[in-house]
C-alpha cells in the first residue's frame, strides 16, 4: 500500500499558488486519491498545528509582502509618457493582493475539510512522540539544525509511531516537502534535467521504504494518464488528415450543409483516432509499466466499472440520444475509447459520475413504470 506525507509547506504552496509545481488541479488529483482510497494519506498533528499557525493572519502579511512590492514599484523612476502604466500596474497590485487573500482563504477550507476526512490517518502529536522528537535531536538524529528542527523532528517521529502500528508488511512512504535540505539528499549525476532528492539515511533507516518528492507535481507521476503525454509529431499521416479536417472545415457552411457538415465531423474523428492511437502506444509503452502494482490492478478493476456501469446505464428504458449527447460530461471528457488509459483520479471520479448517472435514469424509469 502506498501512503503519501505533505508537509505543510506544499499545503502552503497550494494555497499561495506562488510557484508552480502545486496547482489547484494537483491538489484535487490528490484529494480523489485519498478519499478514493488510492492511497492512506498520513497526516501529523504538528502539520495542522503549523497551517493553523500561518492561518494566524494572512491577510496582514500579505498586506505586507504586497507593500513591499509596491514601494519598490512605487519607488523607481519611469519615462514620464509611461506613468500612467505605473500607477496602474499600483492598482492591479491591490486587486491581485485582494484575489490571492480571497483564494488563499477558500483553499484553506478545502484543505482542512480533507484533512479532518475519514479517509485520512490523523496522527496526534503526544507526549511520548514530543520526547521521541527531542531525544531525536539530542542523539543529533535530524539531517539539519535548522529553526523548525523541533517540528521536523516531530514529524518523523510521528511517521515512524505511525508505521510501528499498521498491519502493512510492505508500506512505500511518498514524502513531499520543500524542506529537501531538512530531510533529504540529493541524488548526483542524475540525466534528468530537475534536481532528484533521497530520504536522508539519518532518516530512512527508521522508516519504510520512501520516495522523496519536492512538488505535488512529481508525486503525481504514479496517477499519470495519457492526457499528460505530449501530442504526438505531426507526421505525413497526422498532416494529412488534419489537412482534410481544415480544407472541409473551410469549404462548408455547416448552418445549410448538414452532409459536408457529417463528412468534416468524420474527418475531424479520423484525426482525433490517429493521435489518440498513438498516445496509447506511447502509454502503454512508456507508462504503464512504470506505475507501481496496485496502482494497476485498481485501474483495471476500475475500468471494468465503468465499463459495466455504461453497460447499465444504456440498457434503461429512459436512455436516449440526448442522454448519450450529455454522457461527455460525466465522463470527465474522457473518449470511451481511452478510459483504459485516462489517469486513475480520473477514473474514480468517472466511476463516481456513471453511478449518479445511472441513478437518475433508474429514477426516470421507475417513474415510467408508474
Amino acid at each position: 500500500m502506498h501512503y503519501a506525507f505533505i508537509d505543510t509547506n506544499i499545503f502552503i504552496r497550494v494555497m499561495s499558488q506562488g510557484k508552480p509545481g502545486c496547482e489547484t488541479d494537483l491538489f484535487e488529483r490528490l484529494r480523489v486519491l485519498a478519499t478514493g482510497g488510492a492511497l492512506t494519506l498520513v497526516i501529523p498533528e504538528v502539520v495542522h498545528l503549523e497551517l493553523e499557525g500561518q492561518m494566524h493572519n494572512p491577510s496582514e502579511v500579505l498586506k505586507q509582502r504586497f507593500g513591499e512590492l509596491k514601494k519598490i514599484i512605487n519607488t523607481t523612476s519611469v519615462w514620464s509618457e509611461i506613468e500612467d502604466a505605473k500607477q496602474l500596474v499600483m492598482q492591479q497590485l491591490d486587486s491581485l493582493r485582494d484575489e490571492k487573500q480571497q483564494r488563499w482563504h477558500q483553499i484553506y477550507k478545502d484543505v482542512l475539510e480533507l484533512l479532518n476526512s475519514e479517509k485520512v490517518s490523523s496522527i496526534p502529536f503526544t507526549a511520548e512522540i514530543m520526547c521521541r522528537a527531542k531525544k531525536r535531536i539530542i542523539r543529533r538524529g535530524m539531517p539539519k539544525n535548522s529553526p523548525r528542527v523541533d517540528q521536523d523532528s516531530a514529524i518523523v517521529e510521528s511517521l515512524i509511531v505511525h508505521f510501528s502500528l499498521i498491519q502493512d508488511l510492505k508500506p512505500i512512504l511518498l514524502f513531499c516537502s520543500e524542506n529537501h535540505s531538512d530531510f533529504a539528499i540529493e541524488i548526483p549525476e542524475r540525466k534528468s534535467q530537475d534536481r532528484v532528492f533521497a530520504l536522508h539515511p539519518v532518516l530512512a533507516k527508521d522508516l519504510p521504504k520512501t520516495h522523496f518528492f519536492t512538488k505535488l507535481e512529481d508525486l503525481l507521476q504514479l496517477d499519470q494518464g495519457y492526457e499528460s503525454l505530449p501530442q504526438p509529431p505531426n507526421d505525413e499521416e497526422i498532416k494529412e488528415a488534419m489537412d482534410r479536417a481544415d480544407k472541409l472545415g473551410s469549404e462548408c457552411n455547416f448552418e445549410f450543409d448538414a452532409n459536408g457538415y457529417d463528412e468534416y465531423m468524420k474527418a475531424v474523428e479520423h484525426l482525433d483516432i490517429i493521435i489518440n492511437t498513438r498516445l496509447v502506444n506511447q502509454y502503454v509503452a512508456e507508462v504503464i509499466p512504470t506505475l507501481p502494482e496496485d496502482f494497476r490492478i485498481k485501474r483495471e478493476d476500475l475500468v471494468k466499472r465503468i465499463h459495466k456501469l455504461l453497460e447499465q446505464c444504456r440498457q434503461c428504458i429512459s436512455w436516449d440520444d440526448r442522454s448519450e449527447s450529455k454522457l461527455p460530461q460525466w465522463m470527465e471528457y474522457v473518449p470511451e475509447g481511452m478510459i483504459p488509459y485516462t489517469s486513475l483520479s480520473n477514473l474514480m471520479k468517472i466511476e463516481s459520475n456513471l453511478h449518479r448517472y445511472l441513478s437518475i435514469h433508474k429514477e426516470m424509469d421507475d417513474n415510467k413504470k408508474d
